[in-house]
């Protein structure tokens, strides 16, 4: 095994500067919302969330075509097929024109229906979301037709490039965090334009830089009706994944403020914010692997791209592993230190969101292994068909039975645990993978570690402060390296980490 290939090397290298990206965006991203909670208040904070996440919710029509592009230029670059790269690029530039075009008429016809008639937002703050929800559409609008070249970059696996531009957003959002407090006017207002401001300094930035890294990222008229139908016909699967994820989050974030109101969707909103801090650590490696894994598929590289797609999940699990067992445990002190308030509402929905986080994150590979084949009509059919059900499921539990908002999370968590399994059953016939090794060398260790952590938590919930802090020195300075250095890995594995540990100290 070609344990640190030159594609490992490439892939360390962008994860490191993932994580350098990461952690600076998450200092700056827990402080500005913190800042931005407490100008805002629980209310207004719950308004903005659940109304520009209304909005935001139409991105499904571009997520579905994103995944499109994203698979479509590094399977040309894996070619070296760079006349394609360039036919591909230019027609999914018009391919999401359109697209927005077609949010825009819905949200300004059916969207401001459903936000006047069915959202439950206090009288008194109506003038204020209909500003979030005009400035989330202007936002909508350049989130859209930055894609294409945030594909460039990532397909061309400049995650240095990548990972500037993701710190600067995150310091401009800082900035209006700031500009809150010295503008006197409606702070929810003020938050809704300068964030749709921000998101047009995204585009001109990513445009700027795709061009400067790869010639072939320059607007052309090379309209190709070819082009659009290839990214239509992978698209047009995709549509359901996209919807499930729609369901999932913003699906789910509007029928709790049908039941609940804004206040429990400010709920949301911060472990939603915790959610994606957390997710990082996995994701940031998912994301330096996803090219490799298009690539090695391509060429047709079966045992490379399967060793990667299972050390990719395996990675995934773990660094989740590392940081979720202290999150958890820690949650009540994190939130005051953090906001200065907590609530049982938002502790809840967090660890339940982070649960729920642990089971996604071994899926992740999966996905892309899935973009990658091309075979997605049965894939999109029975794995986001199943993902779907979580929106009415949850609906009846709240309506008919009144149970707890806290149920929809309890739902997505049972649902996809049904979908990994669904998702190995499939790609075991459209890829080829070995679902018995993946079993094996994956879920079950997946399964170790979090009984491990459900151990640890069950123990050790109720002790003092101090105890919990000596409790999560030790979990993370001995029991989880050691579960993942003795159980994760594999014999190879460890073999290859101790070389490259050794090549590094002797240089």
């Amino acid at each position: 095994m070609q344990t640190f290939s030159g594609n490992n090397k490439r892939i360390i290298k962008n994860t490191l500067f993932l994580y350098v990206r990461m952690l600076i965006i998450l200092a700056v991203n827990l402080f500005t919302v913190r800042i931005i909670f407490r100008v805002l208040g629980v209310e207004d904070y719950g308004i903005y969330n659940v109304v520009a996440g209304f909005v935001v919710s139409f991105t499904f029509l571009a997520n579905t075509t994103s995944t499109a592009i994203q698979r479509f230029l590094s399977y040309t670059l894996g070619l070296q097929k760079y006349d394609d790269y360039h036919k591909y690029f230019v027609n999914s530039f018009f391919l999401f024109v359109i697209l927005a075009i077609i949010a825009l008429l819905l949200l300004g016809s059916i969207g401001i229906w459903f936000l006047h008639n069915k959202m439950t937002i206090p009288l008194a703050r109506i003038d204020a979301a209909v500003w979030i929800y005009y400035s989330a559409m202007l936002s909508l609008l350049f989130s859209f037709i930055s894609i294409p070249y945030n594909a460039v970059i990532l397909s061309n696996e400049r995650m240095d490039l990548f990972a500037y531009l993701s710190v600067i957003d995150a310091f401009v959002k800082l900035l209006i965090a700031y500009l809150l407090f010295v503008i006197y006017y409606d702070h929810l207002k003020v938050y809704a334009v300068l964030l749709s401001i921000s998101e047009i300094v995204k585009f001109l930035l990513y445009k700027y830089f795709a061009n400067r890294i790869c010639i072939y990222s320059k607007l052309s008229s090379v309209w190709n009706i070819s082009y659009i139908k290839s990214l239509l016909s992978f698209t047009s699967w995709n549509l359901i994944g996209s919807i499930s994820g729609l369901c999932r989050n913003q699906g789910l974030n509007v029928l709790i403020n049908i039941y609940f109101g804004p206040i429990y969707n400010a709920a949301v909103g911060i472990s939603f914010q915790m959610y994606h801090a957390i997710n990082n650590f996995a994701s940031n490696f998912i994301m330096a692997a996803n090219p490799q894994i298009i690539k090695l598929y391509a060429s047709g590289e079966r045992n490379e791209w399967e060793r990667l797609v299972i050390r990719s999940s395996k990675m995934a699990f773990s660094l989740l592993s590392f940081i979720s067992f202290p999150f958890i445990l820690l949650l009540p002190y994190v939130l005051k230190l953090w906001l200065g308030y907590s609530s049982e509402i938002i502790i809840e929905f967090s660890r339940l969101i982070v649960l729920n986080m642990l089971v996604e994150c071994v899926s992740m590979p999966l996905l892309t292994l899935a973009q990658a084949t091309g075979r997605l009509k049965y894939y999109q059919i029975i794995v986001g068909g199943s993902l779907i059900l979580n929106l009415p499921i949850s609906w009846i539990l709240l309506k008919y039975l009144h149970m707890d908002a806290y149920v929809v999370y309890v739902v997505l968590i049972c649902l996809n645990l049904v979908a990994l399994f669904l998702r190995l059953i499939i790609l075991r016939k459209t890829a080829g993978l070995n679902f018995r090794c993946f079993i094996k060398q994956v879920v079950i260790k997946w399964f170790y570690v979090i009984v491990s952590i459900g151990i640890c938590y069950y123990f050790f919930k109720e002790q003092t402060l101090l105890m919990q802090l000596g409790i999560i020195i030790l979990y993370m300075s001995l029991l989880m390296p050691s579960l993942v250095l003795f159980v994760v890995f594999d014999k190879s594995e460890r073999n290859g980490l101790y070389s490259y540990i050794k090549h590094k100290i002797k240089r």
